[in-house]
């Protein structure tokens, strides 16, 4: 979808696309909203996937997702609410509850498996992707749990900012990342504004899951709305006001590796001979 209400000078304040996610079924039978890794959005280099799960029909999530591999990236769960336990093939894992976070880099291989803990009521949270540079995907696996406790939250006028990952107004995400992200998660009342200069080096988006928002309301009017994507132009001030009366959204940035990339399911490489290795590893018991 191209940039709907832009100037006619063309495209200001770095607006780039909206984009709207695609239903499927993953994991064992699980209902997600894909975000990016679809045929509509292939990937915002590098993020490679971004998952919604949100449904309070347990029939949508609670097949889960069994055993399997990864290779090639770092996958990143935040959950919103409810309950999921992660288990890997390092020793890693822990229960996800309303807040936390588990940040996995998978690199030259892990199993783990992804399930949820509650039978019933709402689960909503978000898996993303990130594609580790040529030169580090086979790095050692590592696994990160953060708790709420451990996510600064940082409140201003009419705004309150969850920083995952990296670094707002001075305050510093918990997450050890091999790629430099910013990862927030944003609640704006109306009128209120969240205003963030994008590195020139970083692609960056912005993914509503609450409400309204208007970007870049000094200069023009383009409305995001619930469930919709945009993206920005590297090296740009964005800004974002709230326009429901409660508005709220993801905020990602990250240096692209501008690399080539080859997808086979859990694994994302650079070769497609690089793949196929994958495949050959995992099926020989070399993964995990």
């Amino acid at each position: 979808m191209n940039i709907r209400e832009a100037s006619s000078q063309g495209v200001v304040c770095g607006l780039r696309q909206i984009h709207k996610g695609q239903k499927v079924v993953d994991g064992a039978g699980v209902r997600i909203n894909r975000v990016i890794g679809s045929s509509r959005l292939s990937y915002i280099d590098p993020f490679v996937l971004l998952d919604e799960i949100r449904s309070d029909d347990p029939k949508d999530y609670i097949a889960g997702f069994p055993t399997h591999p990864h290779r090639g990236i770092e996958t990143i769960t935040y959950m919103k609410r409810g309950s999921f336990r992660h288990r890997d093939s390092r020793g890693g894992g822990g229960i996800l509850t309303d807040g936390s976070v588990q940040w996995m880099t998978a690199g030259r291989g892990i199993l783990h498996s992804e399930m949820p803990e509650k039978t019933e009521g709402e689960l909503w949270g978000y898996q993303l992707w990130l594609s580790l540079p040529a030169k580090d995907k086979m790095v050692e696996p590592r696994y990160q749990h953060l708790t709420p406790e451990m996510i600064p939250v940082i409140k201003g006028k009419g705004m309150t900012v969850k920083v995952i990952s990296g670094f707002f107004q001075g305050m510093h995400g918990p997450a050890e990342n091999w790629l430099e992200a910013n990862y927030f998660d944003i609640e704006l009342e109306k009128g209120s504004v969240f205003s963030f200069t994008i590195d020139r080096q970083m692609n960056s988006f912005v993914y509503v899951h609450t409400g309204t928002v208007s970007i870049c309301p000094t200069w023009f009017t383009a409305t995001v709305s619930e469930k919709e994507l945009v993206e920005f132009q590297q090296g740009t001030l964005i800004e974002v006001m709230g326009v429901s009366s409660a508005s709220a959204f993801l905020f990602l940035s990250a240096c692209p590796n501008n690399e080539p990339i080859a997808r086979g399911g859990p694994f994302v490489m650079n070769t497609e001979e690089e793949i196929e290795q994958a495949v050959l590893d995992y099926h020989n018991g070399l993964i995990g």
